[in-house]
Parts: structure tokens; sequence; C-alpha cells
């Protein structure tokens, strides 16, 4: 398990107090998972976090101290019974307290209380500095999409007519579980065969694979803590006019997309060229989800969703996002693609080597 130098932490700390100066927030606390690790390097628990101008201090219990030693960098680690009035107790007389965005009704409500007269908000700053990626995170993020290439590569020839849908997850899992060097998988395994697909995240059932099936397989591992997610559509055997035309036109949009992204643009400019083909090509009925989504320490890494219902959002150099077209036939079958990208200057980097073309099996 690589740790990070202490440089890298620094910067990471140096863009979030960036953060909380522009949303006015004078201090922050974290207790999610990604954030933590994201700002101190540690990834056990429990953990809770504190910034502030020129502090950074990780709360967790003595049973965790030796790990969050070997962990953390330029943090002052401290065991307590209560955090919070730790905290409370370093806090001046005014000032505005980030808390994590995520954070629930009833936690909100009791930090509130809690740390009063102090102003207790939710505050995206971590999330904000989580945008842009280091170029120590995206070698762990090529590493894992590369790994995550294997996995597929190894499950494609164990796939037999006849499994159930469930089957071939497992063995996607216990490929995964198989390589020391993962940290496990990003999410649970996608497999839709035939119909299934028009469920976009269809949980894989006792469904049979037939022959001449399209199969959507969806899977991501995670490597050092960094995830990857890649999506392709194959063919039990041969496929029709009709599923290639499909597939050409999920991978039409795919590539449109792709030319068009670079710093600026935005990504809802980015949604609306790749929905165009599909909606040209008389099937913007079964394409309903958006284009892509951040990634990172999360899968769904926050900041990013390519998507019309999302805030228009211009793009910058470091982001990294999934491109992901895809079209569902309602009692049919499905066709997505999904890569994983870098913007650079000008550009962009496909972390993603696998071929797009469609893979026929002969079963």
């Amino acid at each position: 398990m690589t740790d990070f130098l202490p440089d890298e932490i620094l910067q990471r700390i140096d863009q979030i107090r960036s953060h909380m100066v522009s949303e006015k927030v004078d201090f922050f606390i974290s207790s999610d998972a990604a954030s933590v690790r994201y700002a101190s390097g540690f990834r056990g628990e429990p953990r809770l976090l504190f910034i502030s101008r020129d502090k950074v201090v990780l709360y967790t219990s003595f049973r965790s101290l030796p790990w969050a030693r070997q962990q953390t960098k330029n943090v002052e680690l401290l065991t307590c019974e209560d955090p919070l009035v730790e905290i409370c107790n370093r806090l001046p007389g005014t000032g505005i307290v980030g808390v994590d965005h995520n954070v629930g009704f009833n936690r909100m409500q009791e930090l509130r209380k809690r740390i009063s007269p102090h102003d207790v908000v939710a505050s995206r700053v971590i999330d904000l500095a989580r945008q842009i990626k280091s170029e120590t995170e995206i070698a762990l993020l090529r590493q894992s999409q590369k790994l995550n290439e294997e996995v597929f590569t190894a499950v494609l020839p164990k796939i037999r007519l006849g499994m159930s849908e469930r089957a071939v997850q497992g063995i996607i899992l216990a490929e995964i579980a198989g390589r020391e060097e993962l940290d496990g998988y990003s999410f649970a395994p996608i497999v839709a065969a035939g119909s299934n697909a028009w469920e976009i995240h269809h949980l894989p059932d006792s469904t049979l694979l037939r022959k001449n099936d399209m199969v959507i397989i969806d899977l991501g591992v995670v490597f050092q803590g960094y995830a990857s997610d890649m999506t392709r559509t194959v063919c039990l055997g041969k496929p029709t006019d009709r599923m290639r035309e499909i597939y050409e036109c999920v991978a039409l949009a795919q590539d449109r997309a792709f030319n068009l992204v670079r710093p600026g643009v935005t990504n809802r400019e980015l949604d609306t060229v790749a929905r165009e083909v599909i909606s040209q090509a008389g099937h913007g009925r079964g394409y309903t989800h958006g284009l892509g989504h951040s990634i990172g320490l999360e899968t769904h890494d926050p900041g990013l969703n390519l998507s019309q219902r999302a805030a228009e959002v211009p793009l910058e150099t470091g982001m990294t996002l999934t491109i992901e077209p895809g079209i569902y036939l309602d009692g049919e079958f499905g066709v997505r693609l999904e890569d994983t990208i870098v913007i650079r200057h000008g550009g962009h980097e496909n972390l993603t080597s696998q071929s797009l073309d469609l893979l026929s099996l002969d079963l």
C-alpha cells in the first residue's frame, strides 16, 4: 500500500485551505472516509478530521494510533473520549465551521447544537480540492484501470452459455479477490443480458445467458484507494444488423464526446454532443442517464456529473471522469461503452486501453 509523500499531503491541505477562504469557511470538520484519507492519508477508523488555517488534527482511537502514525503526514494525532469537546475548546469566539456536505439531518442538528454559538454549514471544500487530481493520483487511477482490464480479459474465456448473470458476476468477484495487489471491487459488477439491460444498473439475477445475447458488463476495482470503472458490451455469438447499428451509434456518440472534451468545455456541452448523436438516430428515448461522472477515491467522486440536470461546470485540467453513453431497447437489449479520461491541456488522455470494437464470443 502506497503512502503519499509529505509534499503531496501538504499540497492538498493548501488547496483545501484555499477553498475554505473562497467558500468563507474558517474551520472544517470531516468524518467522510474518502475525504479524511485525501486530506491526511489515514484510511482507518474511527476518524474525525479538524482543519483550521494553521492546524490539521486527526482524532482516532488508541487502537488505531499505530496505523495512523504510519499513514499520516504533517497531521497532529489525538485520542480522546469526545473529539467535539476538544474541537470546541480550540475554536475562538466566532467563526464559521464547515462540515461534510453529505452529513445527515440528525447529525447536522447535533453538530449545530454542540458547536453553538458558531455557525455550522454544509461545505464542499474538500470535494472541490478532490476534483483536480495530481499526477500521483492520475498514476494510481491509470494502474487501477489497467488492472481492471486484466480482470475483464481473464473473465471473458470463462463465460459459458447457460450460466446465470449472477454466476458471471461471481467469476468477476473471484478474479478480483484472487489478485493480492487489489483492495477489492469499486462497486458490485453489473452483468445485464438481453432485455435486462433496460434496467441500466441491473442487479445480476438468475437470468441465463443465451446464444446471440448482447451482454453489458460493467466492472471496477480499487487499487491503493483509487477506483476504476469500465463498461463493455459483448455478443454471445453473432450480432444481428440491428445490434451492430445500435453498437456503432453508441460508439459514435462516445467518439464525438472524445473529440470535444478539453478544458473550458462544460459538462452539459459534453453531454449534449453525445446525446444529439443518439437522438438523431431515433434512440433518444433509450438513453436516459448522464454521459459520465467524476472518478477518484470513489467510483462516483464528488464534483462533476455530465448531465443536463447538473449545474453547469467548465472542465479543468486534471479532472478525471468517465464517458459512458448507452442505448437501451425495452424488451430487446442494450449497449453501453465506458472509458475513463483525464482532462489535459488542449484535450484529454484516455486511461482505458480496452478495445471499443464489438467483441463477439464464439460460444
